[in-house]
């Protein structure tokens, strides 16, 4: 990657930190560069045959028609960031001649085969990413020239060095000044936290905690009792709300409360209720309609409710309570949200994909428990899920509140990284794509 240009941006924000600034440079790889002339060869604006000297001027000459032609294979590029300065291109040829006169007179011309030929050269990469062919150096002990003829390795040597400056001015042209580089870790931290973790964790925060569901209802056993909740240290009296916790691909956020009481009149209920909340923020690479890897962001919401109750019955003779039977009833609840950013006429955009699942439900008795249908005698799955499509960190508030904003600042970013890397010169965004490093790659074009 060469880094020798930052650019900072600043946008609006409802987290405590109101200005973001995201940073961007010029980036190049061995890969790049060597689609970029692959696909310059396939255009014809790069050649596929050397051809250099002439046999009627220097009695010398590389390439030619039919078998004599020097046709190259893919040229290869090794970029090592480490070295942001340079860059190894090796060179083959699969088939050509190189073409001389035997002796004096000017009369036989003999051929000298290059098929597998190979020159080693290094080349300069400027501060913009570009390849700068017209000071290429041959390294001729990394070359292969199987050849004992030292004035003919002299003029292929020659020949392909000068070839390849010609082309200098193209190359450049379309090396340099065309990739940019997003850092993930900056993406993540000063776009996909203030601008979807942390507004959803503020939603979240709204909801009222499960935890004092029962307050005022029932007494709670507070021995059987839990109250988890990610990122912090919760009680089932401290009042602490569940956090969004970073791992590799994101975050995630738990909100799990078991409460377990009593209710006793004749009949004697022990009753467990439990809810899990769980949210996940992912950015990873996934296939767009191409095939290519775009930085895609998946948000999900899972909520499961379950409901248990045991019976005892008093005996009326002994007073004593037996064992009558228990219910149960599970609910589980899901959204996910898939938001995809592509390049389309210069400009970046969010594709959305939501997806929302029928309530997942299962119930059951077992001993005497005298009840027609547990789920509804436990779990009211209608009121759960109008709850759900409702409140405050639904499908609906995310894709409404948050990936609308979302999609329109990292629209107006990666404009102005394009403007700011190259300023008068009217870039646009003609591709994005996400690397193996999980670094956001923008192609830059008129």
């Amino acid at each position: 990657m060469v880094t020798t240009k930052a650019v900072f941006f600043e946008i609006g924000s409802e987290s405590t930190t109101s200005v973001q600034q995201l940073s961007a440079s010029w980036f190049t790889s061995g890969k790049f560069l060597e689609s970029t002339i692959d696909a310059m060869r396939a255009a014809g604006e790069f050649p596929n045959d050397i051809k250099y000297g002439s046999m009627e001027v220097g009695s010398l000459a590389l390439g030619g028609e039919e078998d004599d032609r020097a046709e190259l294979r893919p040229i290869e590029i090794r970029y090592d960031s480490a070295t942001p300065s340079v860059a190894q291109v090796t060179m083959t040829l699969s088939s050509g001649n190189l073409r001389f006169y035997n002796g004096y007179g000017r009369q036989e011309i003999l051929r000298q085969s290059v098929a597998g030929w190979r020159l080693e050269f290094t080349v300069a990469v400027n501060e913009f990413g570009g390849l700068v062919l017209n000071a290429a150096l041959c390294d001729v002990d990394k070359s292969h020239l199987p050849c004992d003829n030292a004035p003919l390795k002299e003029f292929f040597i020659t020949a392909v060095s000068h070839w390849l400056r010609t082309l200098a001015p193209a190359v450049l042209k379309k090396t340099a000044m065309r990739r940019a580089v997003i850092g993930r870790e900056n993406f993540l931290r000063q776009y996909i936290y203030p601008m979807v973790v942390d507004k959803l964790q503020r939603r979240l925060n709204s909801l009222p905690d499960y935890v004092a569901s029962r307050d005022g209802v029932a007494h709670v056993n507070t021995l059987d009792s839990q109250n988890e909740k990610s990122g912090v240290e919760a009680t089932l009296k401290n009042g602490e709300r569940a956090r969004f916790i970073r791992n590799s691909n994101g975050w995630t956020y738990r909100d799990h409360v078991l409460l377990n009481w009593q209710e006793a009149n004749r009949t004697l209920h022990d009753r467990e209720s439990e809810q899990d909340l769980r949210y996940t923020v992912n950015l990873g690479r996934q296939s767009g309609p191409d095939g290519v890897s775009r930085p895609t962001l998946d948000i999900g919401g899972v909520l499961g409710r379950y409901e248990w109750d045991s019976v005892k019955q008093e005996l009326p003779l002994s007073r004593q309570r037996s064992y009558m039977g228990k219910a149960w009833a599970r609910a589980t609840l899901q959204w996910s949200l898939r938001l995809q950013w592509h390049a389309e006429d210069g400009r970046v955009g969010v594709a959305s994909l939501a997806r929302k699942g029928m309530p997942a439900t299962d119930a059951g008795t077992t001993g005497i428990y005298v009840v027609s249908d547990p789920l509804p005698h436990l779990l009211n799955v209608q009121r759960i899920n109008l709850w759900w499509e409702g409140n405050a960190a639904s499908l609906s508030s995310v894709q409404q509140d948050i990936a609308g904003s979302l999609a329109a600042a990292t629209g107006d970013m990666f404009a102005a990284v394009a403007e700011g890397l190259a300023p008068g010169r009217k870039l646009g965004c003609r591709d994005l794509r996400i690397n193996e490093s999980g670094d956001i790659e923008i192609e830059l074009g008129e």
